[in-house]
């Protein structure tokens, strides 16, 4: 099969490689479809979550199942199906408390697996024509339609990008008539604005200094905030005052001018805000730390690792960061943060989309090849030309 391989940092091929076979019984084989580039990829692309030359890389599938082991009796041939990117069992204790991100079976003596995935398993990824799904059972989400239909770039989302927008959300605490602000206006970033949405929040601001990125965020409904104009806490704070300026329902809140949900959907590559030429992590931080009001929420859904050899400071080198405790202490913040647990939202999700009420496919901007991958990295990386959510047409 084709296959999408990491050769070095900055360097992808399109290579053949061995098609998976069903290992186990509880195995099973799909033939993908779609699979979609996610922003994570890029970390692996730019070489900062080690070097795994040789790597098939991707973890976003959507596909048909095309064998199964003997054990398997949920799905069948033929069946459409996705996967999430995190890979679970079902049975240990993480995954019945629902925290499938956080496996014990499927990476031993770590805690999580997925595709494609550096340090997280032995697992092929999903950039390629076939893969194959241990705990099939478990991981298989079955979804109506037809490959190439209307949902397919929708349904290709549920693999990672749209749960993750939503377990951001979910962390933050968003609900009816909650102020929240994302930074990020990638992929997660406006899935998790979307997911605010979704969930009852009365404002969204989403923060970025990609004028493509900032036109989708205000496409979207949301407002958005460039950083490059100007400090973005002091950007939304005389938003807010303006908003309620002149009227006597909020007499006596002027404590509570901030917002009520802070998400950091950037993580430890983001871009310095006064110079993006450098990364800076701390200020997203410092800023969510300085916006939310007393007794907020934040949810931290960007990357973030435990060593960055090629980070710039000592600090971030060991995976560290200097964050105002103080701050965020005394205004009582409440603070969610990790992988999403994809399995926990993906088939409600999958019947938001088919009934209507959520369509994640509005972020998809380019349709590609498997061909075209490498060169749709390069832009990818580069921000450039509009790529915010490319999906490669396996099939």
């Amino acid at each position: 099969m084709k296959g999408v391989v990491f050769q070095k940092p900055r360097e992808l091929s399109v290579e053949t490689v061995s098609d998976p076979e069903v290992q186990t019984a509880t195995d099973a084989l799909i033939r993908l479809t779609s699979s979609a580039i996610c922003g994570t990829d890029l970390h692996i692309y730019e070489g900062r979550m080690g070097e795994p030359t040789g790597m098939v890389i991707g973890h976003e599938p959507l596909g048909v199942v095309e064998e199964v082991g003997s054990a398997v009796v949920s799905v069948k041939a033929g069946d459409r199906v996705t996967v999430p990117t995190h890979i679970c069992c079902g049975f240990c204790a993480s995954c019945v408390s629902g925290r499938s991100a956080e496996c014990l079976m499927t990476n031993p003596g770590q805690t999580g697996a997925a595709y494609g995935y550096p340090g997280m398993g032995d697992y092929k990824g999903a950039q390629a024509e076939l893969l194959r799904v241990p705990f099939a059972d478990a991981n298989c989400l079955r979804l109506p339609g037809e490959p190439g239909d209307q949902w397919e770039d929708d349904f290709v989302l549920l693999a990672d990008a749209f749960p993750s927008g939503y377990h951001a959300a979910e962390l933050a605490g968003v609900s009816t008539g909650d102020s929240v602000a994302v930074f990020g206006a990638g992929a997660i970033g406006l899935l998790a604005a979307y997911s605010a949405r979704l969930r009852g929040a009365a404002d969204v601001y989403v923060v970025d200094n990609v004028a493509e990125r900032l036109d989708k965020a205000g496409e979207m409904g949301f407002d958005p905030i460039d950083f490059g104009a100007g400090d973005p806490v002091e950007q939304i704070l005389q938003k807010r005052k303006r908003m309620r300026s002149g009227s006597a329902a909020w007499r006596g809140e002027e404590p509570l001018i901030g917002v009520t949900c802070g998400i950091d959907a950037i993580g430890f590559q983001a871009r310095d805000r006064d110079d993006p030429s450098r990364e800076n992590p701390h200020w997203v931080t410092e800023a969510l730390a300085e916006l939310v009001h007393p007794g907020g929420r934040l949810g931290i859904i960007g990357v973030f690792v435990d060593q960055d050899p090629a980070a710039a400071g000592e600090l971030e080198r060991r995976g560290a960061l200097a964050v105002p405790w103080g701050s965020l202490f005394k205004k009582g913040v409440t603070i969610g943060m990790g992988r999403d647990h994809d399995e926990r939202y993906n088939g409600r999700l999958r019947d938001m989309i088919v009934t209507g009420q959520a369509r994640p496919s509005t972020i998809v901007s380019h349709h590609i090849g498997i061909d075209e991958a490498p060169d749709a990295y390069r832009h990818f990386d580069a921000r450039r030309d509009g790529y915010l959510k490319v999906v490669i047409r396996t099939g």
